[in-house]
């Protein structure tokens, strides 16, 4: 038990030795009044403690929020923690026994360190080992290997139900050293660890950064060291402020809903039948051109005649850029014939790697941008051989013993940029945007790069129009004029961006940071995903959500992607994002807008079809698939 003290009327009590006198077997009415008197003493200023580290987890607009501890009645909160899946546990036992005696077969039943991980089902090594340890040295074990009835005890404290008991165990992991402390070496330990399980480099650079961060906000007195009531206050902050709280009569509707979509299907197969393939037509009507455009391989004909369409022309090349994930990205002069739409694509050609070969690419600027960009994805041999291209003419000249041959080298042109010429714009599905009142964007991976020029688009139509109708006003005039319509019916979009590497963000890091900025109306509700991190709730990716909460209240900056928007863990739940815009918006026209591989498109198109059919809420789906520009 670690040892403190303090003043009770004048004189000093260890806390270890008092703390029992009003539970010894025979002790005296005034010993026993004594001792709930320091039990109580010693609880208030244990809440003073906790209030005091909770108030300095401040918001980032600078106002104190209310000390925040975990709620034990909020199911929410208890789910934290997770050292196994939700679908373990108890029940879980069974595999875990099977893989034991597989794995035990040939070491005599005894299961060592380094298949501890395997054995339970937790795939990253790293953090088993650590959790073999903190289990191993709660129970004074020093040996590497563990039997049967063991392995049982280590699972049932994982499982626990209790948050109190994860807590410990987690605390447990942390402190290495068994002695009821965190110092910073060791909070720095457990980020590093953390990081390095969700791949997480970015986070894993700046190690030494967040773990003073963290002790200066629980050790503000510089004690060296912190305690698990403190651990449980920084858990609780990243807690609550994930926690949603509805109102009641959304409860209602989404209750409601959830009874709609679990009804049975419709008995009458042909109507069902007919009403599947209606909404079918409807969307395929609107996702043709493009399908038929890029997987097609294009008849030698369209080949030789392109360079001499009056769609073709040579464009100047502003600013190269090269990102995480192998993604180049190019900002182009825009010739001045060149109008197109958010949403669509233009082919590109370089004659310096092939005269002929073209290939398509979004646009990923706005239309009211002066100049157009496209993002590459680098995946094969003529994305390559461009990559390549651009490292050798913008690679910094070599370092020379002569400061006259380096000068005269400044003087000429550093970059000639290779020639780019560019063919298009072309309709694609996603330009059609505008002509819904509610919009949900989906975009995976380089997949999301024509949902940045609509984002962009959109707030720019939105000041637009605030701008219009601020002159309007002031000159008296009506807002429309008769017969008049509006060419942007979109006053709500909803943007998930799904990417499994923390690198991907930098492609379009200075878009989100300044639509975030500039949508003052909310009109635009971006969320980022990324699925390299374990899910919300699981202990190995808690310390992250801890980090990433603490140091968006204090400086407005998501530490997985460097922008403003706080980053979700793993996959969305797709049924729910679907089922909560329909409980928003009940009975609007949702256009639902999807660019990725072909894998979660189908997931997306029967989700549009079930809530248009049992909902009041419809749902047209349009999806453009992405196809790498060598294969």
């Amino acid at each position: 038990m670690e040892r403190e003290s303090f003043d009770v009327t004048d004189y000093e009590w260890d806390t270890e030795k008092s703390s029992d006198l009003g539970s010894v077997t025979g002790s005296s009415p005034l010993t026993s009044n004594l001792g709930k008197r320091l039990k109580a003493k010693r609880i208030s200023l244990m809440k003073k403690r906790l209030a005091s580290v909770s108030n300095r987890l401040t918001s980032v607009s600078g106002e104190r929020e209310p000390a925040a501890r975990l709620d034990r009645q909020d199911s929410t909160a208890l789910t934290g923690l997770r050292f196994i899946s939700k679908a373990d546990g108890a029940a879980g036992w069974t595999a875990v026994e099977n893989r034991f005696v597989e794995i035990t077969a040939t070491s005599g039943g005894l299961l060592p360190r380094s298949k501890f991980g395997e054995c339970i089902g937790m795939d990253s090594t790293d953090f088993a080992l650590e959790l073999f340890d903190a289990l191993a040295r709660r129970r004074l074990m020093t040996q590497d290997t563990i039997d049967g009835d063991q392995l049982r005890e280590f699972w049932e404290q994982i499982s626990a139900q209790s948050f109190d008991s994860r807590l410990q165990t987690f605390f447990d992991m942390i402190d290495s050293d068994a002695n009821g402390r965190l110092t910073e070496d060791q909070v720095r330990q457990i980020i590093n660890l953390s990081s390095s399980t969700n791949n997480l480099p970015n986070i894993q650079k700046r190690t030494d950064e967040y773990a003073a961060m963290i002790m200066e906000e629980l050790d503000p007195d510089n004690i060296g060291y912190i305690m698990i009531e403190s651990l449980e206050t920084l858990l609780s902050h990243a807690e609550t402020r994930h926690i949603r709280r509805d109102s009641e009569g959304s409860k209602k509707l989404s209750h409601m809903l959830s009874l709609k979509l679990n009804t049975t299907r419709d008995p009458k197969p042909l109507k069902r039948w007919y009403s599947g393939l209606r909404h079918f037509v409807s969307d395929s009507l609107q996702t043709t051109s493009m399908y038929f455009a890029i997987p097609v391989a294009f008849p030698a004909c369209e080949v030789l005649i392109r360079p001499f369409r009056s769609s073709v022309s040579t464009v100047t090349i502003r600013k190269v850029a090269i990102y995480p994930g192998n993604v180049l990205t190019l900002h182009l002069s825009r010739p001045r014939n060149f109008k197109y739409q958010s949403g669509q694509y233009m082919f590109v050609t370089c004659p310096t790697i092939s005269t002929f070969e073209w290939h398509p690419f979004s646009i990923t600027s706005a239309p009211q941008d002066e100049d157009l960009s496209i993002h590459i994805k680098v995946v094969g041999d003529w994305t390559n051989a461009l990559k390549e291209v651009f490292s050798e003419v913008c690679a910094p000249p070599p370092v020379r013993d002569n400061y006259r041959d380096a000068y005269n080298r400044e003087e000429m042109n550093p970059c000639s940029f290779p020639k780019i010429m560019i063919d298009g714009p072309y309709d694609a599905p996603a330009q059609n945007y505008k002509k819904y009142n509610v919009v949900l964007l989906v975009g995976l991976g380089i997949g999301t790069a024509p949902m940045m020029s609509i984002i962009k688009d959109i707030i720019n139509n939105v000041e637009a129009k605030e701008h219009s109708q601020f002159s309007q006003m002031e000159k008296g005039t009506q807002r429309h004029q008769q017969g008049e319509k509006e060419s942007m019916k979109t006053r709500k979009a909803y943007f998930y961006w799904v990417t499994k590497d923390q690198g991907s963000y930098s492609w379009f890091q200075n878009i989100m940071n300044e639509v975030t900025e500039r949508d003052t109306n909310g009109v635009i509700e971006v969320n980022n995903y990324c699925t390299s991190i374990c899910e919300e709730g699981d202990v190995r990716s808690v310390f992250i959500r801890t980090l990433q909460s603490l140091n968006h209240s204090k400086n407005g900056v998501d530490i997985v992607s460097g922008t403003r928007v706080m980053t979700h863990f793993a996959k969305p739940n797709w049924k729910n994002v679907y089922k909560q815009i329909a409980m928003d918006h009940y009975g609007s026209h949702v256009g639902v807008f999807y660019c990725g591989e072909v894998s979660l498109a189908e997931e997306l198109r029967q989700l549009a079809l079930e809530f248009t059919h049992k909902t009041e809420t419809r749902f047209s789906f349009h999806k453009e698939n992405f196809y790498p520009p060598d294969k």
